[in-house]
């Protein structure tokens, strides 16, 4: 004979590929490790300076004591950028997320620089909400006055609003849109406090009230018709703490990545 092959190696190889083809449409029907990308603020550092980062946590809120005695408190996944030259003529920071700021009086400008806006001040209270992954940001000043610009060149409009008590900045960079507003400033002085108030809250106002809180999104899957209007005050309470109650409460589940956070009924 020309071959003379083995028939008992055949049939268990012959066996054995099925199980062989199964291992790898397995392995290629699996979803590739999530890789996390660097945040597109960084590409607005200036040459040759080193900065310095601080990273918020989610669900929990995280204080910044800058070099002139200034704070900031960055809220979920906020990334913040503060240069080694801090207060050398000027005090520009850079943000990626949501972060309240208590500005020092100073003769150096405050300015805080995100990819959709940017806000100068010389000495003022305000919130800032503008993450590079949303095309939406906003501005909540509390006091002083404030100055909001386009931190891009828009093809339409880019004229700066000065902001005062109970005003704020609405902007969406998807539609070129940036509009001054009015609010409630007791609703700023509430966050500040740490004090979330939960009224007769339930379905998609219940959950936009936490991501505007938290500083997160939320995707809810599953029924949620059952649940129950939330009538609830949580004072210093992380979004875990809030969540694992109303969990227990409403009868879902959650998980969270990053500053995504999944509800499931």
């Amino acid at each position: 004979m020309l071959f003379n092959y083995d028939t008992k190696k055949i049939l268990t190889f012959s066996n054995l590929l099925p199980v062989i083809c199964g291992m790898a449409l397995f392995a290629c029907q699996q979803p590739a490790p999530k890789v996390k990308k660097p945040s597109p603020i960084l590409s607005l550092q200036q040459p040759g300076i080193k900065y310095q980062t601080y990273t918020g946590t989610l669900g929990n809120r995280t204080t910044v004591v800058l070099p002139d005695s200034s704070t900031v408190i960055l809220n979920s996944a906020t990334l913040l950028l503060v240069p080694e030259n801090y207060g050398h003529q000027e005090r520009r920071i850079l943000l990626d997320g949501d972060a309240w700021f208590e500005v020092k009086p100073d003769t150096a400008v405050f300015s805080v620089v995100a990819d959709k806006l940017t806000s100068t001040v010389l000495g003022t209270s305000f919130r800032m909400h503008c993450f590079t992954g949303q095309q939406g940001a906003t501005v909540y000043l509390l006091t002083g006055k404030l100055k909001v610009a386009k931190s891009y060149h828009s093809a339409t409009d880019n004229q700066p609003e000065i902001l005062e008590r109970g005003q704020m900045i609405l902007a969406n960079r998807e539609i070129d849109l940036m509009e001054k507003e009015t609010y409630n400033p007791a609703d700023a002085e509430r966050w500040l406090s740490d004090t979330l108030q939960l009224d007769d809250l339930q379905g998609l106002h219940l959950w936009r009230k936490l991501e505007e809180w938290y500083g997160v999104e939320i995707d809810v899957k599953g029924n949620a018709s059952k649940a129950k209007p939330v009538n609830q005050t949580f004072v210093k309470a992380s979004l875990a703490q809030v969540l694992d109650k109303l969990g227990k409460e409403q009868g879902f589940t959650w998980k969270a990545d990053n500053n995504q956070v999944e509800i499931k009924f």
